[in-house]
């Protein structure tokens, strides 16, 4: 790290061995950057461990920047800052719940896939589970998914929305309810499931997404997730197939659209997405 004084907190790595990678980190407990190196800078193993990482990196530019990338530098070779400017980050613009909740409030627990985490905050008695963008690009898959929570917000299909997720001011993603003691569609399932869809499609939705995975089995109901690919539809025909084909996805065995993460078979999956 050289003479830099800065506390470093690796929040998420996408590290492409052939060509650039990006990285967001926390610097100083408050200020999140989006740091991009360039390919055949460090190696794989280096940017994939923390410490690694952070013993690594050149000195942090001062001065109020939040994207930086660092390449070679052409005199002698080393890895430096070669740019550093303040941008204007995406934000999710679809602000429709009262509640918003500050990113560095949150202390992470579990993380159920690429984007979601369960979380606790101050803000709630009970653990919540987040979704959230890890990098700017992925804004626009959590501006659809907030406004699909919107049209089917009061119908009990889907977890709870509690309010969008914060990071400097803007909104970066959403905080929902916790579904406990819950377990991924079986065949068996099929009939909670046409109900849930069901009433799903009588809001002329039309989910877009529906493996398994994304029916959740709990007290005796289906509970619906991950409305990324969710659209309005008013066209019966189209609904009609995505209803038809349910029973094909509850006995899929591909893992499509599986969890990353693995329990023990004595364990239920607590998970939302």
């Amino acid at each position: 790290m050289g003479d830099t004084v800065c506390d470093i907190k690796v929040l998420y790595v996408s590290v492409d061995p052939l060509d650039e990678s990006h990285f967001r980190i926390l610097v100083d407990g408050k200020f999140v950057k989006y740091l991009t190196i360039d390919a055949n800078l460090y190696s794989v193993d280096d940017m994939c461990f923390e410490p690694s990482l952070i013993s690594i990196l050149p000195p942090l530019p001062p001065g109020d920047w939040n994207t930086g990338r660092i390449s070679r530098n052409c005199t002698n070779g080393l890895p430096h800052f070669s740019e550093v400017t303040k941008v204007e980050l995406p934000s999710i613009s679809h602000i429709w719940h009262p509640l918003q909740i500050d990113h560095l409030s949150l202390h992470m627990g579990r993380q159920l896939r690429s984007n979601v985490y369960e979380a606790s905050t101050p803000q709630f008695d009970l653990p919540i589970v987040v979704k959230f963008a890890q990098l700017p690009y992925e804004i626009p898959y959590l501006e659809s998914e907030t406004s699909a929570y919107q049209w089917i917000q009061n119908h009990q299909i889907s977890p709870r929305f509690l309010g969008h997720l914060t990071e400097e001011g803007r909104v970066i993603g959403f905080a929902m309810e916790r579904i406990t003691s819950a377990r991924h569609a079986e065949p068996e399932d099929l009939a909670l499931c046409e109900q849930a869809l069901l009433t799903l499609h009588r809001l002329n939705i039309k989910h877009g997404d529906i493996n398994k995975h994304n029916f959740l089995i709990h007290d005796d109901r289906a509970t619906l997730i991950d409305f990324a690919t969710a659209v309005q539809c008013n066209d019966a025909k189209v609904l009609e197939e995505e209803f038809r084909r349910l029973e094909k996805e509850l006995t899929d065995t591909s893992g499509r659209g599986g969890c990353v993460i693995v329990e023990s078979s004595s364990e239920k999956s607590d998970t939302s997405g």
